[in-house]
């Protein structure tokens, strides 16, 4: 019998298939863990703008649901309370906001209700665009020294073309690296948060407060950003569309997005 009481899972490339739909297969398979008292949580790089409608599909709602945002930044009950969160001080905001300036970069930074901002005045790139559209919230365009002195963000993200941020991540990780966490979350996201968040001390900040052991959780990933989870889990299930490198860390392989993978680990690991 299954002793699995917490499956946190990533969204994109994950949950949803190609067409960002959740299937049908996944979303029983979903319905029937959260019956029997498992708590399903949809752990994410996303703002929680950008997961209402998925938390809504899946019914997933309440004072004793949660969710993982900002790659770990915030920990929360879906109905909105804060169980853990993490921010970049103003001086980092700044300093990341300098060294996109002068290296003619583009980038969006996000604050703890899921606002948009960049100082790109002359050209907003497709990557901030779709971050805005998924936030609900619009862009807004300031420079760190238009905003309030105390004012702090959850994480930026610099958005470029595959190629470009390939040459300009170790650049980044030397000048960041050392005090914030670096992490490419997807072909033009390379994101920059304080030090110790990532999905994983998300991972272990809730179960901590649930009072449920690590042993008894379940991660279900695909991309860099969900090693820590991954690692941090009691079992750890990557998706098929994953890198090799990221199933090495599997206990299990599970089959694609576009396959149900999420109702395939369901069914050997939590509804048993």
């Amino acid at each position: 019998m299954s002793n699995i009481k917490l499956v946190a899972m990533d969204i994109d490339d994950t949950l949803l298939d190609d067409k960002k739909n959740i299937s049908l297969k996944n979303k029983l398979a979903i319905q029937k863990a959260l019956g029997k008292g498992v708590k399903v949580v949809l752990s994410s790089g996303r703002t929680f703008n950008g997961m209402i409608e998925y938390l809504d599909e899946l019914g997933i709602n309440g004072d004793d649901q949660f969710v993982i945002l900002d790659g770990g930044g915030v920990v929360q009950s879906v109905s909105g309370k804060i169980i853990y969160q993490q921010t970049l001080s103003n001086a980092a905001y700044r300093k990341i906001d300098k060294y996109v300036v002068e290296n003619n970069l583009h980038y969006n930074a996000v604050d703890v209700q899921g606002n948009t901002y960049t100082s790109n005045r002359d050209f907003i790139d497709k990557y901030t665009v779709l971050q805005a559209f998924e936030n609900n919230k619009g862009i807004i365009i300031k420079r760190p020294g238009e905003l309030p002195n105390d004012f702090e963000i959850v994480k930026a993200i610099l958005n470029e073309d595959g190629p470009k941020l390939d040459a300009i991540t170790p650049e980044v990780n030397r000048l960041f690296g050392d005090n914030h966490y670096v992490v490419r979350t997807d072909v033009g996201f390379l994101e920059i948060m304080p030090q110790h968040v990532n999905k994983g001390n998300g991972l272990l900040h809730l179960a901590k407060y649930l009072g449920i052991g690590i042993d008894d959780t379940l991660a279900i990933g695909d991309g860099e950003n969900d090693i820590p989870m991954l690692e941090q889990a009691g079992v750890a299930v990557v998706m098929e569309n994953a890198d090799d490198s990221i199933k090495k860390l599997a206990d299990f392989v599970t089959t694609n997005n576009n396959e149900s993978g999420i109702a395939t680990a369901f069914e050997k690991y939590v509804l048993n």
